[in-house]
């Protein structure tokens, strides 16, 4: 009996290069090989030539070309058993990247849609993947990919977020290589804008509630931190902070209750976002009381001569 000890697989090669399919059998008597390309009988050529090596026969196909592309079907005979093994070639062209360079940079501002494109080549046309620095691209609805008959896949994305930020790599892949096109996605912000900067002065009364504002707009919305003199200000039961709170409003606030004359100095606020900051004017704040008594006089009983002392309790900054 006839018994293949090596069977080629299918053969992917890339255009212009030697293609090599090599069979190894045994049998008795020794069996004799035809090889057949789509069919028709092969003629040793310049083209292909033939070989025997022990047990081993082989096919050797030379600078292939797209017409080489089929299948190869060895018919082995020892007058007693026939075998026929197919096996298909693929001649192809690795993919390419049809640009100047394989890289490059890209910047968006958040919120807004970007595109980024790539167009390759390659025999057979290339399969294209989408990678997010390093990882498979995220499931997203945000996200979408279109192709073009010219090789050029698209990725769409929409109302870009700061964690979109990164690299984008396009990998095309076909029987007989790949290539990578890296596109790194900068994300940038609108610098912040002061719309109304704080009061030079205001005027605070002691045990009261005072508050301050200012208005500023960016993309994104930017924080503002608080501060009075050089110390920052954190929210506290006496400290409330607050920003926008719809997409229309861009005014923030800060609010001390119960004001007291430790209170007082220079009140600014540091507006922030990914395109800059900035710092607003100074706001003077004075703390003041007008006099009040805090207890009522009581009447006293003096005998004539003696002296009356009267005490009376005033709140008031400064001090009256």
């Amino acid at each position: 009996p006839l018994t293949l000890n090596q069977t080629p697989n299918d053969i992917n090669v890339l255009q212009t290069q030697n293609a090599q399919i090599t069979f190894e059998v045994n049998g008795l008597p020794r069996p004799t090989i035809t090889w057949l390309f789509n069919g028709t009988q092969i003629q040793t050529s310049a083209k292909y030539k033939m070989e025997t090596k022990g047990n081993q026969f082989i096919l050797n196909v030379n600078k292939t070309d797209f017409v080489d592309s089929g299948t190869y079907t060895a018919i082995i005979d020892n007058g007693i058993e026939k075998l026929e093994v197919p096996v298909k070639m693929n001649v192809g062209v690795k993919p390419k990247v049809e640009a100047a360079k394989p890289a490059n940079e890209l910047s968006c501002v958040i919120g807004q849609d970007t595109q980024i494109s790539w167009k390759f080549s390659g025999v057979e046309k290339p399969h294209i993947t989408w990678l997010f620095n390093g990882q498979p691209l995220p499931t997203n609805e945000r996200f979408q990919i279109t192709e073009t008959e010219d090789g050029t896949s698209t990725l769409s994305i929409k109302t870009v977020e700061l964690t979109d930020k990164g690299v984008y790599t396009a990998k095309a892949t076909n029987a007989v290589g790949e290539v990578e096109a890296k596109t790194t996605l900068n994300i940038a912000g609108i610098k912040p804008i002061l719309t109304n900067d704080l009061e030079a002065t205001l005027q605070a009364t002691k045990g009261e509630s005072m508050t301050i504002k200012l208005s500023a707009s960016g993309t994104p919305k930017p924080e503002v931190v608080w501060m009075r003199g050089n110390d920052e200000l954190a929210p506290s039961d006496r400290i409330q902070v607050s920003g926008p709170t719809s997409e229309g409003d861009d005014t923030y606030t800060i609010t001390i209750l119960n004001v007291q004359p430790e209170d007082q100095g220079d009140y600014s606020a540091k507006i922030t976002n990914v395109g800059g900051s900035l710092k607003s004017k100074k706001c003077k704040v004075t703390v003041t009381k007008s006099p009040v008594f805090v207890g009522k006089l009581t009447a006293q009983e003096v005998k004539q001569g003696e002296t009356a002392v009267f005490e009376a309790k005033i709140d008031g900054y400064p001090a009256p």
